[in-house]
């Protein structure tokens, strides 16, 4: 498969593709795809930036310092002398250094942190499947257009067979005179409506595989086509969609919701957190040296260390902590809100799409009889009216007939195919619908 596909850019030779290829490709190569992995992969290193906050932090400082003037004290008069003393303390050269580790031993801000980390991971990794089902919604849509395209072709040239063939019959009657001019006129001017509904038809046709490959991140340039057939929507082989509501936990957005709803509860949290006391102990070692001279400053070293316990509490901050908290429930409470819409909203579409899909069911399978049966009564009309038996206005009106039919079956073809998809996709279950491709 990966070779198959692949080859799109390479070959110029046109590949005839599958509605489940071009999804496979899709999810495979289309950038939206990889920059959901990407959002993903990065949520994942903010996880462990933020338990990075309780593992222990070491830094070291290394300072040399020459002292071109050296600070004045003064002494005031009576201390030492009867007169006021300036005296000039310390060396041309200090050196100093030193290393210290510090280690957050309680921050409960920081360890909620952690906790909203890991859900910011469970959100991304969602979205992930989130953007594989538009992907493949997006795909699915692009490739039933063009396959309309591809079925409303075949049925005009069939009519434009028979057209060609009614045309020369009475050219060759025209021409014995048994029939008028304007009965040969009138034929070969639906013969030329037929040859232009095709070359429109093509265009479009054209239009819809260029949105398609977009769809699939392939390159405009890629000649490609899609599988001339409607063999997998065949009326005979669908069955009517069930009309009770899916599971909410198969809904990508509904969980989605859920987890945006548990990091507003503990954004709440943080906010409570903050009035809590940190807590953290710290280790330091370093030493200091001190000459006159530049290099017996890089030798005469007197070496310290210290070790501490410290303690942040907050006591007032202008009412900005209580500000902020209150702001956080406000959230909180919107988004409870927010769900409880949204969830309705979900259960709304896939009622709607329940009920798109079983009328569209029923419009296509009326349309597809009304289409045979069409079929046959022009088939009939062109016979007899090769044998005599049947005027021209009568073989035109069961053209006409034709010709509604087809147009019908077509429009109603490509609502049915998109229903179903709407139906998956609002339900939760579009990778289902990919799984049961053939």
């Amino acid at each position: 498969m990966a070779v198959y596909l692949g080859a799109f850019e390479a070959n110029a030779q046109s590949q005839v593709l599958s509605l489940k290829e071009s999804i496979n490709y899709t999810l495979k190569h289309h950038p939206s795809s990889t920059i959901s992995q990407y959002s993903a992969q990065s949520a994942a290193e903010k996880i462990r930036e933020s338990k990075s906050v309780f593992l222990p932090s070491v830094a070291g400082s290394v300072g040399l310092d020459y002292n071109i003037k050296l600070q004045t004290s003064i002494i005031p008069a009576g201390s030492f002398s009867p007169t006021e003393t300036k005296l000039q303390i310390g060396n041309k050269f200090s050196n100093s250094a030193y290393v210290q580790a510090d280690q957050n031993l309680f921050d409960k801000s920081s360890s909620l942190g952690i906790t909203v980390a890991k859900v910011d991971k469970e959100i991304a990794d969602l979205n992930v499947l989130k953007q594989n089902e538009t992907l493949i919604y997006n795909t699915a849509t692009a490739y039933y257009e063009a396959l309309t395209y591809a079925e409303k072709g075949r049925l005009l040239r069939e009519s434009e067979k028979q057209y060609a063939t009614m045309v020369g019959i009475l050219k060759l009657r025209y021409e014995q005179g048994v029939v008028k001019k304007s009965e040969y006129d009138r034929a070969r001017v639906n013969y030329n409506n037929v040859q232009s509904e095709i070359q429109a038809n093509d265009s479009s046709y054209k239009l819809a595989l260029n949105t398609l490959k977009n769809s699939m991140g392939l390159e405009l340039e890629a000649v490609i086509t899609i599988e001339d057939s409607v063999s997998n929507a065949d009326v005979k082989d669908l069955k009517l969609a069930e009309s009770s509501l899916s599971a909410p936990d198969n809904i990508i957005n509904y969980r989605i919701d859920q987890k945006n709803l548990e990091l507003k509860s503990l954004d709440v949290k943080q906010k409570k957190a903050a009035f809590f006391p940190t807590i953290s102990m710290y280790g330091k070692y370093g030493g200091n040296a001190y000459s006159s001279e530049f290099v017996p400053a890089l030798s005469n070293w007197f070496d310290y260390s210290t070790i501490g316990i410290k303690a942040t509490i907050p006591l007032f901050s202008g009412f900005k902590k209580k500000s902020q908290l209150a702001q956080s429930k406000f959230s909180l409470a919107s988004q409870e809100l927010t769900n409880k819409l949204n969830l309705q909203t979900y259960k709304l579409n896939v009622q709607n799409a329940s009920t798109q899909i079983v009328s569209a069911y029923t419009n296509l399978k009326k349309n597809k009889e009304n289409l045979l049966l069409a079929k046959e009564m022009m088939d009939a009309s062109t016979i007899e009216y090769r044998e005599g038996t049947a005027t021209l206005s009568s073989l035109l009106d069961a053209e006409y007939s034709y010709k509604e039919a087809r147009t019908n079956y077509t429009n109603t073809l490509l609502d049915y195919l998109n229903g179903r998809l709407s139906y998956y996709n609002n339900t939760g279950t579009i990778s289902q619908f990919v799984n049961d491709l053939k």
